[in-house]
């Protein structure tokens, strides 16, 4: 389950962190994410106010036990990879402290300065940073032109690897920021390739939880239940049947 900031701000109106954990747990709910921090290599005015939600997601992730922060750099005018890399190791050294990772989501050229595979992962072994990882969503690997096979020829299981899912077409948008905050579909209900995904990142020794990511005008409308429900039913089909077409297939 992710939290996001603003998210976590209007809940701690009403709820403390051990509040909000001790409802996690009696809900069964054991992984958790919180996100998103941006413009944490800005050394300009920008800073104080990244600041402040670095601390409130370091809180968070040690008081729910997140298995990680996800960061980004969404609107990044100033860094290059160099600059990312040297930032990313003290707030790996934070996040360390706090028993969680941080995870770098790769996102297309249009919001990113570092939109390739090579490009985060710079970064992220770069930074010599064990607890510090790269966030991988179908969608954005999928913009950004990034094959299955690419993603099992330059990952390693020695990567800290993040996962989510969605759907959607495989044209490109006419109205391409529309179609990432309010067009994704449900896994099963578009035309992404889901499987060679997934099945890419158990062959480089992924065992961890699938997150489902899906930003979508109607579904908001949807209530919870309804929601949850159908996006774990049609999760689990499609994660089902890649692992079966992986087994068929004798792919160790």
């Amino acid at each position: 389950m992710g939290f996001w900031h603003a998210d976590i701000l209007e809940i701690r109106k009403k709820y403390s962190f051990k509040d909000m954990k001790q409802i996690l747990d009696a809900n069964g709910i054991v992984n958790v994410e919180v996100e998103w921090l941006l413009d944490w290599f800005c050394t300009d005015a920008r800073k104080a106010a990244s600041d402040e939600i670095r601390a409130l997601l370091l809180e968070a992730a040690e008081v729910l036990r997140a298995r990680h922060i996800k960061i980004a750099d969404l609107g990044n005018d100033c860094a290059d990879v160099a600059r990312m890399t040297e930032a990313f190791a003290p707030l790996c050294r934070q996040a360390a402290e706090r028993g969680t990772n941080i995870l770098f989501e790769m996102l297309p050229a249009q919001y990113s300065r570092a939109p390739s595979l090579d490009q985060v992962l710079n970064i992220t072994r770069g930074s010599g940073a064990r607890n510090g990882g790269i966030m991988l969503d179908n969608l954005h690997l999928l913009r950004i032109g990034i094959s299955a096979d690419e993603i099992a020829r330059k990952l390693t299981a020695r990567d800290l690897i993040g996962v989510e899912i969605n759907d959607g077409t495989l044209a490109m948008p006419v109205h391409f920021q529309d179609s990432v905050v309010n067009k994704r579909l449900l896994p099963g209900d578009g035309e992404f390739d889901i499987a060679a995904f997934l099945q890419a990142l158990w062959s480089v020794g992924y065992d961890g939880p699938i997150g489902v990511e899906v930003l979508n005008e109607y579904i908001r409308k949807w209530d919870l239940k309804t929601a949850a429900t159908e996006a774990f039913a049609k999760t689990q089909r499609v994660v089902e049947a890649a692992r079966q077409a992986k087994s068929a297939a004798g792919v160790s």
